[in-house]
C-alpha cells in the first residue's frame, strides 16, 4: 500500500479546520475543475455526483460556484464526510451540495446527469460498473487517472468502453480526466 493516499487524507482533515488552509489546499484545483467543466460540458441544469470527495470538498465547491450545478459529495469516511460538511455549510453552499456517507460501489439512488470520480477512489473498475447502472442515459462520466510516476499509489481504471475525450490535468499525481459517455 502507498504512503501517499493516507497523508493527503491526514492533510485534508487538517486544512478542513481553516479558511486559509483549505483555500490554499484547494487553489491548484480550480484549474483541474475549469478542465473537467468543458470535457464534461458541465452546466447549471446537471446534478453531478462526486465520489470520494474527502475531507475539503473542493470538487464539488468549485462545480457549484463555476457551474451552479446541484452537487451530491460522497466519501465513504465518516470524519471526512463530517468535516466536508462542515466546509460545505462554511462556503454557504448548502442549498447546492449534499455531503453524503457512502461507498462509491454502491448504487446512488438519485438521478445524476455527470459525475467526476476523484484520484483517491477504488476500485474504479466497479464504480464504472456501477455507475453504468445507475446513471442517466448519456450521462458524463469523468475519471482521473494516475499520471505514469504514480500508477502504483493509486487505482486505475482498467475499461474497454472507449473514452469521449480526455482533459490533460497540471497536477503531479494525475495527469488526465477521462471523459466516458453512459450508453444504458
Amino acid at each position: 500500500m502507498s504512503w501517499i493516499p493516507p497523508v493527503i487524507k491526514a492533510w485534508e482533515k487538517l486544512s478542513s479546520a481553516s479558511r486559509v488552509l483549505t483555500w490554499v489546499y484547494s487553489k491548484p484545483y480550480k484549474q483541474v475543475l475549469e478542465n473537467e467543466i468543458r470535457l464534461g460540458r458541465l452546466c447549471s441544469t446537471d446534478v453531478v455526483l462526486n465520489i470520494g470527495c474527502g475531507a475539503v470538498p473542493f470538487t464539488a465547491l468549485y462545480l457549484a460556484t463555476l457551474t451552479g450545478a446541484r452537487v451530491y459529495a460522497v466519501d465513504i469516511d465518516p470524519r471526512a464526510v463530517a468535516l466536508a460538511r462542515k466546509c460545505v455549510h462554511n462556503a454557504g453552499l448548502g442549498h447546492r451540495i449534499s455531503v453524503i456517507r457512502k461507498n462509491g460501489t454502491e448504487p446512488f439512488d438519485r438521478p445524476f446527469s455527470a459525475a467526476i470520480v476523484a484520484l483517491q477512489a477504488e476500485p474504479k473498475n466497479r464504480i464504472m460498473q456501477v455507475m453504468k447502472k445507475t446513471a442517466c442515459s448519456g450521462a458524463r462520466l469523468i475519471f482521473r487517472l494516475p499520471s505514469p510516476a504514480y500508477r502504483d499509489h493509486y487505482d486505475n481504471l482498467l475499461t474497454d468502453q472507449t473514452a469521449a475525450g480526455v482533459a490533460s490535468q497540471p497536477m503531479r499525481t494525475f495527469d488526465r480526466s477521462v471523459l466516458y459517455l453512459n450508453a444504458a
